[in-house]
């Protein structure tokens, strides 16, 4: 069977938690006996950040073999900005028509994979597909926000075109509810994302010289809010002295990075608060933590929490935050706060000083994972294609 994953998004040294997860579905799709091929878009060439099966046949929308590259243009992209300033769902069409250029490229690509089901991560992957092209596969198309994130700021087309698709995978059970109100639509599925958890358990209630508190996820302000955690910590950095934090992440959002770190140096925390990069290498990052924070705005998962969770960390995250709320369990396994620096140093404050609470949350925290488990979401995903085949949806 040909499975097409197609994610016309940025690729080249990008390591989103997007491309993240196509990764490892090309991966478990091949071992689950699909032929899988990817389809990305960057203007750079090069190679994907996440690395595919040797044998997936990967195409590069905007540099295919024997066609004309397709560049969107600076003054493209300059109106899209400026319009981003007045309108995010006018930003987002004319980032779809900038993107609809590269039809031709694909429609080479499903000439030359003949898929027999189409996996769109992205709204205007899906768009292009189904309402450009008008493809006859089954597209099944994954939603990876909160539906909120999704829609508030949609245009018509798009909404148009994800009422095509055959499925429209959720990632949390309540985002079903909440789609609906947005979309005329009777075949929303939930699958929640795999993560894949290292075959480590991390005592968070271990002695050590040196405590730390990870966040992991991209430095941005607009979702992930890393500089919540630095504020919140400046409250704390007094009566927890032998307490660092770490951030993890890409730092390509450059005007954030300064903010945070001029923030860290404001607050005198220049030899506590450390922006450590990205890395391949989780299980180094998880043995020395010992509460994993996550100030996210919205979320549509949240793999890194989940990972952490899942090899025995307590996690503080905030109510408000779709996906996290759902995740952490409060009063077990972590904690959820009311918004703002100060609810969320209690909340640190709690697991900080009461080492025996660390270990017993992080032991719950191992144990509500495991639903998350890959093979068994992989196993769903191989159902649903399957019943899509079926259907003739």
């Amino acid at each position: 069977m040909n499975l097409l994953l197609a994610d016309l998004h940025k690729f080249v040294g990008y390591s989103g938690g997007i491309e993240h997860v196509l990764s490892r579905m090309a991966f478990a799709m091949k071992g689950k006996g699909y032929h899988v091929s990817v389809v990305m878009a960057d203007e750079r060439e090069g190679a994907p950040f996440y690395p595919f099966p040797k044998d997936c046949h990967f195409y590069n929308l905007f540099h295919m073999a024997g066609m004309k590259p397709v560049r969107l243009g600076s003054l493209g992209k300059g109106l899209r900005e400026i319009t981003r300033l007045f309108s995010k769902s006018g930003a987002r069409e004319r980032n779809y028509k900038m993107l609809s250029a590269a039809s031709p490229q694909m429609e080479r690509v499903l000439a030359l994979e003949k898929p027999d089901v189409i996996i769109s991560f992205r709204e205007p992957t899906g768009r292009l597909l189904l309402n450009e092209i008008q493809t006859a596969i089954p597209v099944i198309s994954m939603m990876h926000s909160d539906p909120d994130e999704i829609f508030s700021h949609s245009p018509k087309g798009e909404k148009a075109a994800l009422a095509k698709s055959a499925r429209i995978q959720v990632l949390m059970p309540a985002f079903i509810q909440k789609a609906k109100s947005y979309l005329s639509y009777d075949h929303f599925v939930y699958i929640p994302n795999a993560v894949n958890i290292p075959d480590i358990s991390v005592n968070s209630g271990a002695i050590r010289k040196t405590h730390t508190i990870t966040q992991v996820g991209r430095l941005t302000g607009r979702t992930k809010r890393q500089h919540l955690l630095v504020e919140a910590f400046s409250l704390l950095a007094k009566d927890f002295p032998d307490w660092n934090v770490e951030l993890w992440g890409d730092t390509y959002d450059t005007a954030y990075v300064t903010a945070v770190k001029t923030l860290i140096r404001k607050k005198g925390l220049t030899d506590r608060v450390f922006l450590k990069g990205t890395t391949k290498d989780m299980r180094k990052i998880w043995n020395h933590t010992d509460i994993f924070a996550f100030p996210s705005f919205h979320e549509g998962f949240g793999m890194a929490l989940a990972e952490a969770m899942g090899v025995g960390i307590p996690a503080v995250g905030y109510r408000s935050c779709p996906a996290v709320n759902e995740l952490i369990h409060d009063g077990e396994d972590g904690y959820l706060t009311a918004d703002g620096a100060a609810p969320f140093a209690e909340a640190l404050r709690k697991l900080m000083e009461d080492a025996d609470r660390r270990t017993a949350f992080g032991k719950k925290a191992k144990e509500h994972m495991k639903p998350f488990a890959p093979d068994v979401v992989w196993d769903e995903w191989d159902r649903l294609i399957r019943e899509v085949l079926r259907s003739g949806d």
